[in-house]
């Protein structure tokens, strides 16, 4: 049969035609050789990127970068700025040797009485003492020395005694009555430069209702309570407005003994009271019982007293400071007015801080009446 002139002969020199097994073994051993450098190739890539992954990481890890994809915050390479206590007490000039001012407050009312502030004398006095750098602090951090008060500023303590509903009064709708001293100290707290500090004195068995823990009987131990939580000291006061300078000492335990451990009861929560604003100013023959004492065999123990009068305190860092006699200035007419005039006057008596609860910063030319510094001081005393 002849062949298709159309269709192309094949060469002599084509490979004979293989069967159909023999072409597939053919196939395979090719694609094996091929195959063998591309992985051989691969192997070599992967190699090359776990050596370089590890290589990166150690360097990472040395530079404090980490595995997550987003790239951490920038820091600042640069050491933070050593902070030189003299050049900083300089330029405020502190003086943590100076007089503090404690003030006393009873009534906030509208009332006629001698011990009363009406709410809006009481607001004006908060806002003289913010627009003149004061700063408040409760008596107890006061007396241990722990006052931390922003740099420039000066400490000032302010007390309530006899626990009057005009102090802390709660309205029918269960919100803080504005005219209130709490609401008050609270308002002025919110706007910044100021704190909820204040150290309050009640009374817990008392024949005028309206002072017996603040009037309202059924609010009275969630005032304490909310007291504390807010930033405020809770201190003993005795339980009727004892006269210790005239009481016989087993009354005087007594009453120590039931304040302190009825007040710590009602606040819970671990909470220790510390001070004791002496009724009247009146002081026992000896004064040891106020520190510490027992009735029927449970014992009572306070850091620190108030007085009732005296003028400005001195400093907690003086030698002339005595914890369990603190003077105290009454705020009635002009009083406070008049304590504010002295250091405008003599500015050198007035304490002023450095902002640094670790440290007393004292002028060279501390005036000899604020006295002379305490020793054993766990603070450094910085002088310039």
């Amino acid at each position: 049969m002849e062949r298709s002139k159309d269709r192309p002969r094949q060469s002599s020199s084509a490979p004979p035609r293989r069967s159909g097994r023999a072409e597939r073994t053919r196939l395979k051993r090719l694609r094996r050789r091929r195959l063998i450098p591309l992985g051989i190739g691969l192997v070599i890539v992967a190699m090359t990127i776990a050596i370089t992954a590890t290589y990166s990481g150690g360097r990472s890890e040395a530079l404090g970068a980490t595995s997550s994809t987003t790239l951490p915050a920038t820091t600042s390479s640069t050491a933070p700025a050593v902070v030189d206590a003299t050049a900083l007490a300089r330029s405020v000039k502190a003086n943590e040797m100076g007089q503090v001012l404690v003030l006393m407050y009873h009534l906030i009312a509208h009332d006629k009485s001698e011990y009363n502030r009406t709410p809006e004398e009481f607001r004006q006095d908060l806002a003289d003492l913010k627009a003149r750098g004061y700063y408040p602090v409760n008596l107890s951090d006061f007396a241990t020395g722990n006052v931390q008060v922003p740099a420039g500023k000066t400490p000032v303590v302010i007390t309530f005694d006899d626990s009057s509903g005009g102090q802390y009064r709660i309205n029918a709708d269960g919100q803080l009555d504005p005219n209130c001293a709490v609401a008050i100290m609270q308002e002025m707290a919110g706007q910044g430069g100021w704190a909820s500090r204040a150290s309050f004195y009640p009374l817990i068995d008392v024949d005028a209702p309206d002072h017996v823990l603040f009037g309202q009987p059924e609010f009275a131990q969630k005032k304490l309570q909310q007291l504390v939580a807010w930033g405020y000291e809770v201190g003993s006061h005795t339980v009727t407005h004892l006269n210790l300078q005239k009481a016989a000492v087993a009354e005087i335990k007594k009453q120590l003994y039931i304040s302190e451990h009825t007040l710590e009861q009602m606040i819970g929560g671990g909470y220790k009271v510390t001070s004791l604003a002496a009724p009247f100013g009146g002081y026992p023959a000896q004064i040891s019982l106020l520190k510490s004492g027992e009735y029927q065999g449970k014992s009572y123990s306070y850091s620190t007293a108030l007085k009732a009068t005296g003028g400005a305190s001195f400093s907690p860092f003086s030698q002339s400071f005595y914890a369990f006699k603190i003077p105290r200035i009454e705020v009635t007419g002009t009083t406070l007015k008049d304590a504010l005039a002295v250091f405008d006057r003599s500015p050198g008596l007035r304490y002023i801080s450095d902002g640094d609860p670790d440290t007393v910063a004292v002028p060279a030319n501390l005036d000899p009446s604020l006295g002379s510094v305490r020793t054993g001081l766990g603070e450094k005393v910085v002088r310039y």
